[in-house]
């Protein structure tokens, strides 16, 4: 029971209706100028939180413009780089609405529930900083909603909830709206608009950041640039925001890894939805460097352009699959001595090897190669091969590379895919590929599937629709996430970066002995037709390795004096 019937739940930042206060008349004052000017409520009472902690928030230009265009149309899309304060816009109107409105029913859609709770957490922080003479008071305070006493309510909702199917609506908030699956918004939106539109003072805000051409963000704003609908169009540029200039340009494309990833996230750009990895430029010079095997393995599985040197720098990608005959395990091995000129220096792939057995041919490759880093999926089946790979084997150079997923890391050997550490991947790939144009790829069939790797609706990147794969791409871009800012310093010493903040010169860490099985000596090269009957050959330093020579030897293994 609420012994002080003044507050809900004894919070004396939320009154009730009963509560009672003593008018002077700098409050009627305040009062009256909040209820007629949105801008005037902001500036004075709406608070945000920041570095500097709770603080009012200061409008700048482009911000009191999109508000005053909320203000003055029903149907209103904005356009927006990141960081902008375009959902803080959409908070404050809400609240504004609510507090000078009766019985107003406004609802805050994103597309995830956790997302749209964390703006509506924006919202009460707001409503309890506003003076208690200012607002109405909570007759229900909730986590995804809030009833003032003045009939209005506040709420959320994701596309895939039934909050606002078949129910009247004010204002209607579609938060990121690009980021949004295809599928769900558009039958959330069959549903929802006519009955908002069909109100006559109903209103409908959407603000989003760009994310390719095949969504209804994309067909929403550019009727309105082309004015064949009644909305009202607004953009916001990184530019407009004081502070960013060409220097903080530079930087963030260097953060980010691309100009094109800057493009989507700062610079307001749609870019085409079913665009290639690689142009038709690129294509035409990638199929001219292909080039057929120096040597053919294990019945045209295992693909050699260069043989070893103990002397280079390599690192394994590895994409892993269920092995029934459709896609494929794929294991691609670059020479990354020199960062100027990547060369694809092996690959395996066969669709028809179980994960169990792929993990001793992994194995078993990786130690042609002297050992070195290997960046293993461990989505799906990949985990049995990467703990395999490390507990079976004792393999010790896999890379960890997982996402953070609401505030925690999660942690596991091996490169997680999720949608996170993909995009770093496809970013930091096409970088190398396209940007710096430093990678050598010899296999057709990896050229191939670059042409047919797209960027879909929803910013993803997968094989195009129809009888197309990816197994060979996804593995070519774990083999350059080494690559990526935040995992090169973790597995290379940087001797030297380029002008875009990228390693230039690497050179490894020490991880031990650089131990090298010469393939030859293990696969005759169906190529040649030669036979090759040797026992395996270890290369490299082997003084201090003491008793496991013997060993060795026993099994076999000789040693190069």
């Amino acid at each position: 029971m609420n012994k002080n019937p003044q507050y809900y739940l004894g919070n004396e930042n939320l009154p009730t209706p009963k509560a009672e206060f003593e008018w002077d008349a700098e409050m009627l004052k305040h009062l009256k100028k909040s209820q007629q000017n949105l801008l005037y409520f902001a500036e004075n009472f709406f608070y945000i939180i920041s570095e500097k902690g709770r603080h009012p928030i200061t409008l700048h230009s482009f911000q009191k413009k999109a508000l005053r265009q909320m203000r003055d149309n029903r149907f209103y899309i904005l356009l927006a780089s990141r960081q902008v304060g375009k959902t803080t816009m959409m908070t404050i109107y809400a609240l504004w609405n609510a507090c000078f409105n009766d019985d107003q029913r406004i609802l805050i859609v994103a597309n995830k529930e956790g997302t749209a709770i964390e703006i509506f957490k924006r919202v009460r922080m707001a409503y309890e900083e506003l003076p208690n003479w200012l607002k109405p008071g909570v007759t229900e305070y909730g986590k995804t909603s809030m009833t003032l006493g003045n009939g209005t309510t506040i709420g959320i909702s994701t596309t895939t909830g039934t909050a606002a199917r078949g129910q009247s609506c004010n204002v209607l908030i579609l938060d990121e709206l690009a980021f949004i699956d295809e599928h769900m918004v558009s039958e959330f939106w069959k549903s929802v608009y006519p009955i908002i539109s069909s109100f006559k003072k109903s209103k409908i805000f959407i603000s989003s950041t760009p994310n390719g051409t095949e969504n209804l963000f994309y067909k929403l704003y550019h009727g309105a640039i082309n004015k064949t609908s009644g909305w009202e169009p607004g953009r916001i540029d990184w530019w407009e925001v004081p502070g960013r200039d060409d220097k903080w340009k530079e930087e963030q494309i260097k953060n980010l890894g691309s100009q094109e990833a800057f493009d989507q996230e700062f610079g307001c750009q749609f870019l085409q939805t079913g665009e290639s990895t690689i142009d038709d430029e690129l294509y035409e010079l990638m199929k001219n460097s292909c080039r057929d095997p120096e040597y053919i393995f294990d019945d045209g599985n295992y693909l050699l352009w260069n043989e070893p040197d103990m002397d280079h720098i390599y690192t394994v990608g590895v994409d892993v699959s269920e092995g029934v005959g459709l896609d494929a395990s794929v294991i691609q091995i670059m020479d990354i001595t020199d960062l100027t000129n990547i060369k694809q220096v092996g690959t395996y792939r066969n669709n028809k090897i179980s994960p169990y057995l792929f993990t001793k041919k992994l194995y078993e490759i990786l130690q042609h190669w002297g050992n070195p880093i290997a960046a293993i999926e461990r989505n799906n089946c990949g985990a049995q091969v990467v703990d395999n790979l490390a507990n079976e084997f004792g393999y010790r150079n896999i890379v960890t590379f997982a996402p953070e997923i609401k505030g925690r890391t999660y942690n596991r050997l091996g490169v997680v895919a999720h949608t996170n550490t993909k995009y770093k991947g496809v970013v930091n790939m096409r970088y190398w590929l396209t940007q710096n144009k430093s990678v050598s790829v010899r296999d057709k069939g990896l050229v191939f599937e670059l042409k047919n790797f797209v960027r879909y609706p929803n910013g993803t990147w997968k094989a195009r629709q129809g009888d197309y794969n990816d197994d060979r791409v996804m593995s070519l871009i774990w083999a350059l996430i080494v690559l990526e800012s935040s995992v090169t310093e973790k597995y290379f010493d940087i001797e030297k970066y380029d002008d875009n903040e990228k390693p230039l010169i690497l050179s490894s860490l020490d991880y031990g002995i650089k131990q090298f099985v010469d393939p030859l000596s293990v696969y005759s090269n169906q190529k040649s037709g030669e036979n090759f009957d040797a026992s395996p050959i270890l290369f490299g330093n082997i003084d201090g390795m003491g008793t496991e020579i013997s060993d060795l030897e026993m099994d076999g293994w000789e040693t190069l004096q």
